[in-house]
């Protein structure tokens, strides 16, 4: 099960934002973001981030 942080993270990569990005608008650090995409494609067991995005119902923009 995904935290909201880590929804949050994953729905913002959706959205074509980039880490430094999602950092910013989070007010958090960039290794903290690092941290909850990778906490988030472990808790969904994936892989790669597209294969994240697709597990958690989100998909990047074209």
């Amino acid at each position: 099960m995904l935290s909201p942080i880590e929804k949050t993270c994953l729905r913002w990569v959706s959205l074509g934002k980039t880490v430094d990005e999602i950092a910013l608008l989070q007010g958090k650090s960039v290794v903290e973001i690092e941290g909850y995409l990778d906490q988030a494609l472990g808790a969904l067991e994936a892989s790669t981030m597209q294969e994240a995005l697709e597990k958690a119902n989100l998909s990047e923009p074209d």
